[in-house]
């Protein structure tokens, strides 16, 4: 295991750096140029930290505080991807609420300042050696986001941090207990109360834990961690949080910050998987995963605001995530993985598209917005891909994480399942019987989903603009990420690049290992 220093030197210095410049200045340029510096720079870190796992396997440093694998490097690396265009969009974004005089200096000092914390504390918890540290890490992101959803200081918004704050906070609080059941198990293995919860000794002693200490501790992770996920039934947060934020705070917790949950998730589960059998995590992130899926396709029916509908879309994609991790095997956790990079891309996207829209038509209500393909042809092409990409349609990438989710599902090994029905009625269900129907209706929700989300989204792009509605488009910055964006999910779809296929292959084998 070899020793890195530089690029995690970077990763955790340059967004604190960042965040305390942030607030010595409040001139627009300044605090922008600061923020793409910081992001261009993390980028590059993440390209060298991927090519010494890669060539090396896992690192460590900062006296094995840090540890970093395949899984660590490709979530940072999904950090890192939607945090660079959450940059470039931010510029042209905030810029326009300063000019009209919605936000001013201070503010926006304030909102990077809140933004490089975010980041950091996503950062942190990725790349700590400690369940612990990650913990606290996640609980961190808590306090940044808060502030941030609430940013524009309506009503709704500071209802909307509020009830943000208040359930993340008892779903972190679970998380905790979790933790500390996890501790209480390994410090009688280990005997050192200082590496109790360190990643690499409890995967060398996972065996020797307790079992039944550790299926309720993961049960309380999986509760406390899915909360953060926006998982059904802790999602309640989710809708109202995504409605009010600003757009590129939307982009980072649907792209970035339920990523990072995710991690934590599988982070316990892999140490779980080396001392109980790897059904009892399985079939826990199956269920709730099918959960998600199947209430979030129902609620994407009602919606009538184009946020909520995005919001909810995040629920249903991250249950399918769960799905591929809960099935197992390669094709379901490579599936779910790649994944979760699609999505992060995707729901970045739809989100930019959806800040667009709100600038231009001054509403969130889909039945009142008409004709941006006459408005707003840029942000147009960006919700479609978005919108077809969520709803799986090839050749977008997510269509290809999606088969392999479902392709892992219906050749998911089930044992047989008796059901006692009265004294003298009994039925064996076989595992094919069982896989088939539970692929059956992933299909027809699936189905639902479809239908849901294109007449929503299609229903916005054609017609008339209403009277008062600028036409076309001018090019700024903002637009960048909204193609590159556009241009990644089509061309991942079409032909995965090698590095990343392999970091994607390493990664899954991290979860596999037993």
């Amino acid at each position: 295991m070899r020793t890195i220093v530089a690029p995690v030197v970077v990763f955790l210095g340059a967004p604190l750096l960042a965040a305390f410049l942030s607030l010595r200045t409040t001139h627009a340029r300044v605090l922008h140029g600061l923020n793409l510096t910081t992001m261009t720079g993390l980028a590059v870190s993440e390209i060298a930290l991927i090519q010494q796992v890669l060539a090396f396997g896992p690192l460590t440093t900062l006296w094995e505080l840090v540890y970093v694998d395949a899984l660590s490097a490709f979530i940072l690396f999904i950090i890192t991807v939607v945090g660079l265009s959450c940059s470039l969009y931010t510029w042209s974004y905030l810029d326009d609420y300063v000019a009209r005089g919605v936000i001013g200096p201070k503010r926006l000092s304030r909102f990077f300042f809140l933004f490089h914390m975010f980041l950091f504390a996503m950062v942190a918890a990725t790349i700590a050696n400690s369940l612990g540290v990650l913990w606290v890490a996640i609980e961190g992101t808590t306090l940044a986001t808060t502030f941030l959803i609430a940013f524009f200081r309506r009503r709704e918004s500071l209802e909307a941090g509020w009830k943000y704050l208040i359930l993340c906070s008892v779903g972190i609080a679970l998380a905790l207990f979790g933790t500390v059941l996890t501790y209480y198990s390994s410090v009688r293995v280990l005997g050192d109360v200082s590496t109790a919860l360190s990643v690499t000794k409890l995967l060398e002693v996972a065996d020797q834990l307790d079992p039944h200490v550790l299926k309720l501790a993961f049960i309380f992770i999986l509760v406390g961690y899915g909360t953060k996920i926006g998982l059904v039934p802790m999602h309640t947060w989710v809708p109202e949080a995504y409605r009010e934020a600003p757009a590129p705070v939307t982009a980072m917790l649907a792209g970035v910050l339920e990523t990072v949950a995710v991690y934590a998730v599988l982070r316990s589960k892999a140490i779980m998987d080396h001392a109980l059998p790897s059904a009892f995590a399985g079939n826990l992130l199956l269920l709730l995963g099918l959960l998600s899926f199947v209430v979030a396709a129902l609620f994407i029916l009602i919606q009538r605001d184009y946020k909520r509908l995005f919001a909810y879309s995040s629920v249903e994609h991250m249950g399918l995530a769960m799905v591929g991790f809960g099935v197992g095997g390669m094709a379901g956790t490579f599936g779910g993985l790649f994944h979760l990079l699609n999505h992060a891309l995707a729901k970045s996207l739809a989100f930019f598209a959806a800040g667009n829209i709100h600038r231009r038509f001054a509403t969130l209500e889909i039945g009142e917005v008409r004709g941006l393909a006459k408005s707003q042809p840029l942000t147009t092409m960006a919700i479609l891909v978005a919108g077809l990409a969520l709803v799986g349609m090839p050749p977008f990438s997510m269509f290809a994480s999606e088969v392999l989710i479902v392709s892992g599902l219906a050749t998911q090994s089930f044992a047989s399942d008796t059901l006692h029905l009265g004294k003298f009625l009994t039925i064996t269900i076989s595992h094919e019987v069982r896989s088939l129907g539970i692929v059956t209706a992933f299909l027809l929700f699936a189905v639902v989903l479809f239908g849901g989300l294109t007449y929503r989204i299609s229903a916005m792009v054609w017609g008339t603009p209403p009277e008062g509605v600028q036409r076309g488009e001018g090019w700024d910055w903002g637009h960048v990420p909204l193609i590159v964006t556009s241009l990644a999910l089509a061309g991942l779809g079409l032909a995965l690049p090698e590095q990343v296929r392999t970091l994607l292959d390493r990664a899954a084998s991290v979860l596999l290992t037993r």
